[in-house]
């Protein structure tokens, strides 16, 4: 069975951690087939079949309180949402070392939409509207980045005054990586302070944010979403973050699939303005000035980051 979840051949850690790992949660480290699963930037996770027969992914990674902010919506969201339950606490093994057991999600990555049939795109569509409502109906006073406990403890300001400060920055270090010339900086930078204006025109107020809401994060199996999978990017802001996913490809190119999960999501949310996909290409722009702003990035993603720009700000 393919899964949304992809195998690569050996794991990263030694097998005597893994078994340390197992008998702290367990009390045993009887475990087959481990495979180490690709997904998930600040951790690794980790497929095997207990003595139970039961499947189970431990993740581990450096970053303790990104972990037990995963635990923590969970937790949270679990019962309501197709989200991996936690099935451990969080650990420590050691120092560098933090990890916890969730529960395996079977299914297919939506990077193969174009190639459902329309019907199918359509029912997937639907639920992902009403599961995304329910993601956007869990609002906060402030918004930002996630403690712990999931209180905001990183504040950021998510007006447009805020984003281009922060678009600002991205491009300046896009001209220190090599990336963007100054004058692309400078040329980008105004064009972005009149577009993002349009945020203005949907009014909604902070609320939770999955922010990584790509077709490789959500699984399908038997004609229904079965998993919305890598929360650790999640914080406390406005819905166009999520709906910026919304206008790249594969989506994008599937218009059964983004009228359900439009009328499927203002159904349930009653907040999404017609022009949701001009707002929400707009406040895309920040992931892709994000990307610019790191050293060593892909190539192929600097240019797709620029051609984005290019495109958004034309005119």
């Amino acid at each position: 069975m393919r899964t949304g979840w992809r195998a690569e051949k050996q794991t990263l850690i030694s097998n005597q951690l893994i078994n340390q790992m197992c008998q702290m949660a367990f009390g045993s480290a009887d475990y087959s087939n481990i495979t180490l699963l690709s997904g998930g930037r600040s951790h690794q996770n980790h497929l095997m079949t207990l003595k139970s027969g039961i499947q189970v992914v431990l993740r581990v990674g450096k970053n303790q309180a990104s972990l037990q902010k995963q635990y923590a919506l969970s937790q949270k969201l679990w019962s309501k949402l197709p989200v991996p339950r936690f099935i451990s606490q969080v650990m420590s093994a050691n120092e560098n070392n933090h990890f916890a057991f969730l529960e395996f999600k079977r299914g297919e990555r939506l990077a193969n939409l174009q190639q459902l049939p329309t019907a199918d795109q359509a029912q997937l569509a639907f639920e992902l509207g009403e599961y995304l409502a329910l993601i956007h109906s869990q609002t906060f006073k402030t918004s930002g980045q996630f403690g712990a406990n999931l209180t905001v403890d990183h504040a950021y300001d998510m007006s447009p005054k805020g984003l281009i400060e922060f678009v600002a920055v991205s491009l300046n270090k896009a001209v220190d990586n090599g990336y963007i010339s100054k004058a692309q900086s400078r040329s980008y930078g105004p064009k972005f302070e009149i577009k993002i204006q349009i945020l203005n025109e949907w009014q909604h107020g902070n609320c939770l944010i999955h922010a990584d809401l790509n077709e490789d994060n959500i699984l399908h199996y038997d004609g229904h979403i079965s998993a919305i999978l890598d929360w650790e990017f999640t914080l406390a802001g406005h819905p166009a973050m999520d709906f910026g996913k919304f206008t790249r490809p594969p989506y994008i190119n599937c218009p059964i699939f983004l009228e359900n999960l439009c009328d499927s999501y203002y159904l349930t949310h009653k907040n999404l303005p017609s022009n949701w996909d001009d707002i929400a290409s707009v406040v895309d722009l920040i992931s892709w000035a994000e990307f610019l702003s790191r050293k060593n990035l892909n190539p192929d993603v600097k240019i797709s980051a620029i051609k984005k720009f290019k495109a958004i700000l034309a005119g």
